[in-house]
Formats: C-alpha cells, sequence, structure tokens
C-alpha cells in the first residue's frame, strides 16, 4: 500500500503544495509471476490543471548499486539535510529542512531505487543478478517508467530523465530502449558524466 502525505514548501517566494507517495512498483514476467519489486518516491505538485502539461523527471543515482538517496535527498527532492555551514554533517539528532534548491517548482519528480538497491527487491538470487547486468537494468528500470507514466496517466506529459553518475550511463541507455518501446523524452540531464566505461 502507498504511503501518501501532503505537504508544503516555500521555493523562490512562492508556496508549492505538494503530495509525496512513497510505494513500490511489482514487476512481472511473462507468465505474470511477480519477479522483484522497484521502490521510488514520488512527488507530484497539488491543483495542477492540466496534469498533461506537467513536465515529469525521473531521477536516480548510479553505482550500479546505489539507490537514489542522493539525488533525492542531496540534490533534487524538496527536503534535504540540515548541514553545518562547511557543508559537513552535524551531531545527531540529525534535522530536515526544506531544499530552496529543489527541482519541484519545475517538474514532478519520480525517485527510482534499481532493484538490489534501496528498498527494491528481486524474488530470487538468479533475478536480481539478470536485473544487475545492462540490460536487465535498463529493462526493469524501463519497464517501471511505462508502468508509471500509464497508471499515472502521465503518457502526454513532456518526459524527463536525470541520472548520476553510472545513472547517467543508465539514463543514456532508456532514452534509447524506450523509444523504441513509443516513450520519447523531451531532455536528458546527465550529473558527473560516466558514459565510457572502458
Amino acid at each position: 500500500t502507498p504511503a501518501i502525505t501532503h505537504h508544503s514548501i516555500q521555493v523562490n517566494g512562492k508556496t508549492l503544495t505538494y503530495t509525496a507517495t512513497a510505494a513500490q512498483m511489482p514487476l512481472k514476467d511473462a507468465s505474470g509471476e511477480t519477479e522483484a519489486h522497484i521502490f521510488y518516491v514520488a512527488y507530484t505538485l497539488d491543483g495542477v490543471k492540466d496534469g498533461a502539461q506537467r513536465p515529469l523527471a525521473f531521477c536516480f543515482n548510479g553505482g550500479p548499486g546505489s539507490a537514489s538517496v542522493w539525488v533525492h535527498m542531496g540534490a533534487m527532492g524538496p527536503r534535504s539535510p540540515r548541514l553545518l555551514p562547511h557543508g559537513g554533517m552535524p551531531p545527531p539528532p540529525y534535522q530536515l529542512r526544506d531544499n530552496p534548491n529543489t527541482w519541484l517548482d519545475q517538474a514532478d519528480l519520480v525517485f527510482i531505487d534499481p532493484v538490489g538497491t534501496g528498498y527494491s527487491r528481486a524474488k530470487t538470487v538468479e533475478t536480481a543478478r539478470r536485473m544487475n547486468g545492462v540490460q536487465g537494468d535498463l529493462q526493469s528500470v524501463g519497464e517501471f517508467i511505462r508502468m508509471y507514466v500509464t497508471r499515472n496517466d502521465r503518457t502526454l506529459s513532456p518526459l524527463f530523465l536525470a541520472g548520476e553518475s553510472y545513472g547517467t550511463f543508465r539514463a543514456a541507455g532508456l532514452a534509447g530502449y524506450l523509444i523504441d518501446r513509443g516513450i520519447a523524452f523531451n531532455g536528458v540531464v546527465l550529473i558527473s558524466a560516466t558514459l565510457n566505461l572502458e
């Protein structure tokens, strides 16, 4: 069952009210059996008259083997950790603050944890190994994006990918993988690009 909460933040002098959804999306094999779950956190702006006109960005880190927490809490999400003035971690208890640099004023955001990272899990060791390979990673994350766009009625939204480190390699691969399946992107953001793994 998705966990859904409602919040508001101040960004550039404007109040943004938004819905946060934390959930798992099941991935099924050809026989219809669930073979993995992908965990994600989505932030959608409230009060949008036409959701089809609102941009939607799928964001992830790299690794492979890294959850999306770094781009989520460290860069693009609406909340981030409160740090010391020089950028270091303060002593506990840790606190969150509104993120003035969030991308939520520009696009709805979906932070994806690929299978084997964060709370995303495969049903078997063999499935995990397959989904950790280049093609398996593209297929599983690509299927997640296809299902998210379809189930949330965002097929007409401008779509974007934002990847960091190995996530840039994944983003480039996903752009090609999904265009062959009828999903085109309006833009791809490459952060700390790692496109040539040699």
